[in-house]
């Protein structure tokens, strides 16, 4: 990126804990290195509790997108997305800056031949694993806030490093160890949660069916898109369950979150044979995502597409809606 003073680093859409951390890691890496003036930012919304303890306490300095200046910037880097997916390249038109570099752990999408430099290894479990790899090859010692961003990314993508983990993730984990702050951590990690929360929570539950090892639950309108993901990963630790999906509704967008243990499944592959034509959809092998445009912002409309998935959903697993039962009376 030589002749490019400014720079926009891009996390990718509703920012999770990976990709904050490795947006702070490429900014310290390219004010501290190559001396730019970077800017971090984002689309969507932050509404985990932890992920937003998180910014409060360790990227104060991350930006909504719809919030920076206009001042023009001379290139963009994406960090935890590519071109179509968490990331849409139309987002950069009004301020016409050039997409120049992408790193990422996700499978990879074709639109990211296009750039001029991508680094995307689907075997790392974080992204948070290649930016440290980065700072190290350049000898740049992350401060204390973003090495336990960078351990908290790693944390949170692999589970403590139990699942889709590689020798990378684990070398990361043990060089960012010594630096990580662990009062923050825990701040982070034990946020206060609101009474919306549980009323959320409880809907959740009282909403879920259980169909042999799956169980499947939806929240109607949503308070964040992240949501989906959170009870997701609740619904999974149900024993003698080995996938959950969630589903719900946030500003015209039906999210969906699919999470499972099976060792013989690919939730990215399953979420990409159910959601078909209707959306988007992907993800990795314990983990996806998909999000489906709504005709009308209803609960109607979001009613009808709920029903098709959960209609598709079932015959990819081979099971009868009617042999499913409520979680909880």
């Amino acid at each position: 990126m030589d002749g490019h003073d400014r720079i926009l680093v891009f996390c990718h859409m509703n920012p999770d804990p990976d990709s904050i951390a490795s947006g702070l890691a490429m900014k310290q890496l390219l004010e501290t290195r190559f001396g730019k003036e970077v800017t971090l930012t984002y689309r969507g919304i932050i509404g985990r509790a932890q992920n937003r303890q998180m910014v409060k306490l360790m990227a104060p300095e991350l930006t909504r997108f719809s919030a920076i200046d206009e001042y023009r910037f001379g290139a963009a880097v994406l960090v935890d997305a590519q071109p179509q997916f968490g990331f849409n390249p139309e987002d950069l038109e009004e301020l016409d800056v050039p997409v120049r570099v992408c790193i990422d752990h996700h499978p990879f999408v074709d639109s990211t031949r296009d750039l001029p430099y991508f680094d995307v290894r689907p075997q790392v479990g974080a992204t948070s694993t290649i930016m440290t790899e980065y700072l190290r090859l350049f000898s740049v010692v992350p401060t204390q806030a973003v090495a336990t961003a960078l351990y908290y990314g790693i944390k949170t993508d692999t589970l403590g490093l139990t699942r889709r983990t590689s020798d990378a993730d684990r070398e990361a984990w043990e060089y960012l160890l010594p630096m990580v702050n662990h009062v923050t951590l825990q701040s982070v990690e034990a946020p206060p949660l609101s009474k919306a929360y549980f009323r959320d929570l409880r809907d959740a539950i009282q909403s879920a069916r259980i169909y042999g090892n799956l169980v499947a639950t939806h929240l109607g309108r949503l308070p964040y898109p992240d949501m989906v993901a959170e009870i997701a990963d609740l619904l999974l630790k149900l024993e003698k369950t080995s996938w959950s999906v969630c589903m719900g509704w946030f500003d015209g967008l039906c999210y969906v979150s699919v999470r499972t243990e099976d060792p013989s499944g690919d939730a990215g592959v399953f979420i990409r044979e159910v959601v078909r034509e209707l959306g988007r959809a992907g993800g990795h092998n314990t983990m996806a995502a998909a999000r489906i445009p709504m005709a009308e912002d209803t609960a109607e409309e979001y009613e009808r597409i709920r029903r098709e998935l959960i209609h598709r959903v079932l015959a990819r697993m081979a099971v009868k809606e009617e042999d499913g039962f409520q979680l909880v009376a």
